[in-house]
């Protein structure tokens, strides 16, 4: 009983019964007041939570919490008995016809509403649904995707490996996944996505296939329906990426987007950007690297070509067993589907259980000669690989990709060469600095690795695919664009071949037979390198070839050109090294000439009208070790050239030739960028220095003598050779430009110190630095000099080489060295002191060998007879440690060497080495292998057993 019933049978025991009646009048309508309040209050709240449910439930699919249904329902029926009360007493209002309130009749109501308002009141507070009104929205993660076998047991499980790593770093929210058209990146990334759902790690993970021309209403559309979200196609892309987002908002996701073709906003489509907060993660499935960039993943990760042995075991699993009779022609189709699992599982379908002998040849025949199709086997490679051409959609750039199938199958492109001719072509635009379009050239080669149409190889070099050289030679035949015959063992040179179309290569060959004045009025390049040639030409063979503007003869037998050559008034390269051509016939009619290059060659004599070459850019001497004689007064007239260079030629620069300008002519040449010259002697050298011409350049190769050790240059650095010259005259040291980035002496032996060149010298730029057979060579540097940008030092045949560094040395030495080479030193005894290692944290490199008295790579410092109290060496970046014939070596170090980057360790007769300097604690995490001689392996002494145990799987005992 509530307190105001109590309240009342008190009342009612002192009240008269009129007062009684009074009372009970009165408070009877509070109470129906109070009731039609409270139903009124929780009617409006079923309403609001039923139309929150109606939208729900129509427009998200969302399932209905049973609590609410249990709500609902005792709110119906509540409201039906609360209605039942208000009928009774509107039916029981008044007695005697309204003149007397029936008593007994509003006590029995007024407990009846008394009862009613708890039990609404109670009900309203429980419709606060704390875990909201219905069931997660993402019951299930998602549906499973049928997958095959992942093939590849170590390329493909690799990068899946890989990917899943990445998935489950925390700091990673964006991963690209790209390759070229076929690899396998979807069936890779089907197999994780499936993953993703068993791991139940994410509410939801959601695969989606992005149409090749994106279409945002398209993707929002395909998203909402992975994730049971209704959009209507009515609603503007605004409303619905509102929608998408509202519904994704606080959901732990995966979105995976396979064949993207284009980069898009976020915000756009209505995609939450994940975070590390949130968890969520966003992978892209595509060709291009531009639209991982354009989708700013922070990963990106490439799905390679499978190797030779897994696309065999592919294939096979196709085309069923195969009998050792057709085994070896088997394995050529295979080799002809270029690694590529979609071209290998299409064609080897196509071959399942076919035993003939003679329809493997037939097919290996047709594969060969120009992949057409098998039964149409290939025609869906070809359609991706196209599509991917088609989206450069730059014509220039469509051009350069076409232009690269001019190379044989498998070649490795250099990079250089290429723009070089792309540049010839006018393909890459002239904007009168060589600089900037050779830039421009590698960022169409960027372009084109991006969209997998070409492959980095490293070292300024590419590849073409064979399939993807295939499909360009296909697209170049309808124009007809081009021919290529490259690598084919052809002897003799078809007219057809050159006539009618623009671009024609025939590298590689062994031809010495051309056809007689052909009629090649289109030909724009003619790539003829790397055939014997006959020595001569016939004249009549350039006579119509007008728009020729490409024309390589490099490597090639030829001595001298014809006289129509001098007619090619369209020529723009004409490239000739490593020829044996001897002479050159008149070059005034080759105005639109930018390159010439006859390094390496048999030149004996330039001709006088090379003066002519008012466009000439690139002039390349180097090394025409029969050059006699240089026409005086031609240089300073050619006012365009950007490069030149007579580097190790036989004529040398001089400031004493009788009737040479000394280096007036070079200075005149205002766009000069690049030299490359060798001086008579020492004292042009330094007139040439003084002169400071060499300030103006961007790179420069520059050298003394003869030259016969070959610098391993780099491409537009900064680089002097001396070889047999005394460094200091009178104790006057040697003067070097300011600038210098790489240096090598050789047989140099008046030179103690290298660091002495820095009294005339500002070494501070020194990247690279090599010195050999220098007999007088004791220290590299003193304490108190410094090679702060040094990457890289190699010594070789030092026989007085005492050490590195001569004293204590101060930090900052050698701060940014990366490998250091020590070939033949024979009185050295060890590399560094302790102290002097914690200057050489960069170190990535180490090479020894062949040096007899080195006992230890670092020597320990003593003080008071005890070596020093640290415990360990710490070299953070040591990638490689390579140590040959070294019979004194005892220890590489006394201490723990702690070094996580270390990938390979290589130790060749060193035989008294009993230990190697690593600890259970301190094992190298990114080891790879341990290369040496098994019975030095056996050998070997350890503190720890377990430490040989963990390392003997990594030992490799290769020659």
């Amino acid at each position: 009983m509530d307190i105001v019933s109590s309240s009342l049978t008190a009342v009612s025991l002192l009240l008269s019964p009129l007062e009684k009646l009074l009372f009970y009048s009165r408070n009877f309508k509070e109470r129906e007041r109070t009731l039609l309040c409270e139903m009124e209050e929780l009617i409006s709240k079923e309403n609001d939570l039923k139309a929150e449910i109606s939208i729900a439930l129509v427009n998200q699919r969302k399932k209905l919490r049973s609590e609410t249904q249990l709500w609902l329902k005792n709110v119906e029926n509540l409201i039906a008995e609360v209605k039942n009360i208000e009928t009774e007493i509107i039916q029981n209002k008044r007695c005697i016809k309204g003149c007397f309130p029936n008593y007994r009749s509003r006590y029995r109501l007024s407990k009846k509403m008394m009862k009613r308002i708890n039990d609404m009141r109670e009900l309203h507070a429980k419709g606060v649904f704390s875990n909201g009104l219905f069931v997660d929205s993402f019951p299930n993660p998602g549906r499973i995707l049928p997958t095959s076998g992942l093939v590849g047991d170590k390329t493909f499980q690799s990068v899946s490996k890989v990917i899943w790593e990445v998935l489950g770093d925390v700091n990673t929210s964006k991963l690209g996944v790209h390759g070229m058209g076929g690899v396998g990146k979807t069936s890779v990334m089907m197999h994780i996505y499936n993953q993703l759902i068993d791991c139940k790690v994410f509410d939801k993970v959601i695969w989606v296939n992005v149409s090749k021309t994106l279409n945002v209403e398209k993707l929002q559309l395909d998203i909402a329906n992975a994730i049971n979200l209704e959009l209507s196609e009515e609603e503007n892309v605004i409303w619905r990426s509102t929608r998408l987002l509202e519904h994704l908002q606080g959901k732990k996701c995966v979105l995976i987007l396979d064949d993207m073709w284009h980069h898009f906003s976020l915000e756009e489509v209505g995609i939450p950007h994940p975070t590390i907060d949130n968890g969520c993660k966003f992978v892209i499935i595509t060709r291009l690297m531009e639209v991982c960039r354009g989708m700013e993943t922070q990963r990106e990760i490439k799905v390679e070509l499978l190797s030779k042995n897994e696309a065999w075991d592919l294939f096979t699993t196709k085309s069923g067993p195969i009998c050792e009779e057709i085994e070896s022609i088997a394995k050529s189709v295979c080799e002809n589907c270029g690694r590529l699992p979609l071209a290998i599982i299409t064609v080897g379908r196509a071959m399942r259980k076919i035993e003939d002998k003679r329809l493997w040849k037939n097919a290996l025949e047709e594969l060969e000669t120009s992949r057409a199709e098998i039964s149409g086997m290939e025609e869906d490679v070809f359609a991706r690989l196209k599509f991917s051409y088609l989206h450069l959609k730059d014509d220039h750039i469509q051009a350069c990709f076409l232009y690269c199938a001019l190379y044989p199958e498998d070649h490795k492109i250099k990079a250089s060469e290429l723009i070089e001719y792309w540049m010839a072509e006018e393909l890459i635009t002239e904007v009168g600095d060589r600089e900037k379009e050779i830039n421009k050239g590698y960022t169409v080669l960027k372009k084109l690795k991006d969209a997998c149409l070409l492959e980095d190889i490293g070292s300024d070099h590419v590849k073409m695919h064979d399939l993807v050289r295939d499909m360009a030679i296909r697209i170049a035949r309808e124009s007809p664009r081009l021919i290529t015959k490259a690598q084919m063992k052809l002897n003799r040179m078809k007219r057809e071949w050159i006539e009618n179309v623009e671009w024609v290569s025939l590298m590689d060959n062994n031809i010495t037979i051309f056809p007689d004045n052909p009629n090649c009025q289109k030909l724009s390049t003619l790539l003829l390198q790397r055939n014997p040639l006959p020595e001569k030409i016939q004249d009549s063979f350039f006579m119509k070839m007008q728009c020729l503007k490409a024309l390589d003869l490099s490597g090639t037998g030829i001595k001298s050109l014809p006289e129509s050559v001098s007619s090619l008034c369209n020529l723009r390269a004409l490239l000739l090294s490593f020829s044996k051509i001897k002479e050159l016939p008149s070059l005034t009619m080759l105005k639109e000439l930018r390159v010439l290059d006859l390094s390496h060659s048999r030149l004996r004599k330039l001709p006088h009208d090379i003066e002519n070459l008012n466009n000439l850019r690139r002039l390349d001497l180097s090394y025409t070790e029969k050059l006699q004689t240089f026409p005086s007064g031609a240089i300073q007239k050619l006012s365009c050239l950007e490069n030149f260079s007579m580097f190790k030629s036989n004529w040398r620069w001089s400031a004493n030739r009788d009737g040479f300008e000394s280096f007036d002519e070079i200075s005149r040449l205002s766009r000069l960028t690049s030299l490359g010259l060798s001086f008579e002697d020492k004292t042009s050298f330094i007139g040439y220095v003084k002169s400071k011409q060499w300030l103006v350049l961007e790179s420069y190769h520059l050298g003394i003598g003869q030259l016969n050790i070959l610098l391993p240059t780099v491409e537009g650095m900064r680089s002097i050779e001396i070889q047999d010259c005394n460094l200091c005259h009178q104790d006057t040291m040697i003067e070097l430009p300011n600038n210098i980035q790489q240096l090598a002496l050789h047989s140099c032996h008046d030179i103690t110190i290298l660091s002495e060149l820095s009294d005339t010298t500002n070494l501070e730029n020194l990247r690279q630095c090599y010195i050999s057979n220098c007999n007088g060579m004791e220290f590299i540097t003193k304490a108190d000099n410094f090679f702060p940008n040094l990457e890289l030092l190699v010594l070789r045949k030092l026989p007085k080489l005492k050490a590195i560094c001569n004293g204590i040395t101060s930090s900052q030495i050698f701060t940014k060295v990366k490998s250091l080479q020590i070939h033949s030193c024979n009185r050295m005894k060890s590399l560094f002191s302790s102290h002097m290692l914690q200057d050489f944290q960069n170190l990535e490199e180490i090479e020894v060998w062949n040096s007899r008295l080195i006992e230890e790579m670092v020597e320990e410092e003593q003080s008071g007879g005890n070596i020093s109290s640290f415990s360990t060496v710490l070299l953070p970046k040591l990638r490689r440690l390579s140590l040959s014939m070294l019979p004194e070596l005892k220890y590489i170090t006394r201490r723990v060497l702690i070094c996580d980057s270390l990938e390979t360790v290589e130790i060749w007769d060193c035989e008294v080495l009993r230990a190697l300097p690593f600890s259970i604690s301190y094992l190298p995490s990114s080891l790879k292998n341990i290369k040496g001689n098994i019975n030095w392996w056996d050998q070997l002494e350890w503190d720890d057993t377990s430490c040989k145990n963990l390392l003997q799987p990594f030992f490799d005992q290769g020659t």
